[in-house]
């Protein structure tokens, strides 16, 4: 008995390192919202979005792993992901909550975000109305499902709808974050005069809504083999095979996509004819799509090792993808110019370690999560 106190109440030393980063952040956070976005950021005319609204765009696919293990589980009944499910209902919470904590970083009348919840001021018109809808409403579903796993045991009249509930909850998530996710890729289909062609395409919307698809699985691999490791439990690797069939599917459909685009648009020749850009493009597909397709597709995937870079790669690809097209690939007047102020770097980097930190927490100190954890090597 006494192991097992010890052991619940021992504070590993990175999260104390974790825990002391994500303060400095909020403490950077409350001096931005009170001296304004002159004082803390280097935002510009020229440059009004810069690496919190990359970051964002970044981050939404990545915590994708939420609706599309959601949809595994309740729309395609693969009850077997039921466990990985759980703790990626957490990862696409925190990441969701880092987006909206980042967005409010960057809004400049922060103190009326909550506009978007008044009826009488929406702009049915804007896209960027229906991404800040969407990404509220399904922050909203993430949190009724967080509920439902924590308090799983609880015999409170509210949990026990949740859990009646939850394949209509997961179905509304799922179409919520569909939506926004290709949503997304419509907001930049508006700049085609200031995106590089070989980001833009009037596709961006499907391009974003495939890329977050294989995204979210290999992020549900990653935590797949990471977090059962990381509580001493061999992962499930039998489980992630499925998956790992899934995101193949998926990729190629991207690549010939992608691909296939340029082609038709007589623009494949900028691959290799844009200086600094096909570089950036060049690292993202390699980086992104066919290292990772290489690993899934050959005996290597039976390697846990081999799979953590494969889908780690395809986390890089992605943020490679999506800081070109919302920051590296715009072009701005030529009297402006970008460079993240340090407390930007700061707020940012934070709200990484307090992901982090949450998520290690939580599997750690919540029952009902590391049980799921330690039921999954069985």
């Amino acid at each position: 008995m006494s192991a097992v106190t010890k052991e619940k109440f021992t504070v590993p030393v990175t999260y104390v390192i974790l825990a002391a980063i994500a303060l400095v952040g909020a403490v950077l956070g409350v001096i931005r919202l009170v001296r304004g976005l002159g004082p803390t950021t280097n935002l510009n005319s020229g440059y009004p979005w810069g690496m919190w609204i990359a970051f964002d765009v970044f981050t939404i696919p990545f915590s994708a792993v939420a609706f599309t293990m959601a949809a595994v589980v309740h729309i395609f009944n693969q009850e077997k992901y039921h466990g990985l499910s759980r703790l990626t209902v957490l990862a696409g919470f925190l990441g969701y909550l880092m987006v909206i904590l980042v967005l409010v970083m960057d809004i400049g009348r922060w103190d009326q975000f909550y506009s978007v919840l008044l009826p009488w001021r929406w702009n049915l018109h804007s896209f960027m109305f229906e991404v800040a809808i969407s990404i509220t409403l399904y922050f909203g579903v993430l949190v009724l499902e967080m509920l439902s796993v924590v308090f799983e045991h609880s015999n409170a009249i509210v949990i026990a709808w949740l859990k009646r509930l939850i394949v209509l909850i997961a179905a509304v998530g799922v179409l919520l974050s569909t939506v926004h996710q290709s949503s997304l890729g419509a907001v930049f289909v508006i700049l085609r005069l200031r995106l590089h062609p070989l980001w833009w395409t009037p596709l961006l919307p499907l391009l974003f809504l495939t890329s977050a698809l294989f995204t979210g699985f290999s992020v549900a691999v990653f935590l797949g083999i990471v977090t059962w490791r990381a509580m001493g439990q061999e992962a499930p690797m039998k489980l992630l095979q499925g998956l790992i069939r899934v995101i193949i599917v998926i990729q190629v459909i991207y690549l010939i996509l992608k691909l296939g685009d340029l082609l038709l648009s007589g623009e494949l020749g900028l691959i290799f004819g844009s200086g600094r850009f096909s570089l950036l493009f060049i690292a993202e597909m390699v980086v992104g799509v066919i290292v990772p397709l290489i690993i899934f597709s050959s005996r290597a995937r039976s390697s846990q090792a081999a799979l953590v870079v494969a889908t780690v790669c395809v986390v890089l690809g992605i943020a490679i993808n999506r800081l070109s097209i919302a920051w590296f690939a715009l072009a701005a007047p030529p009297e402006y110019s970008y460079t993240p102020y340090w407390m930007e770097w700061g707020i940012t980097i934070a709200a990484i370690c307090a992901a982090i930190l949450f998520y290690s927490a939580a599997v750690r100190y919540i029952p009902v999560l590391r049980k799921t954890v330690t039921e999954g090597a069985h």
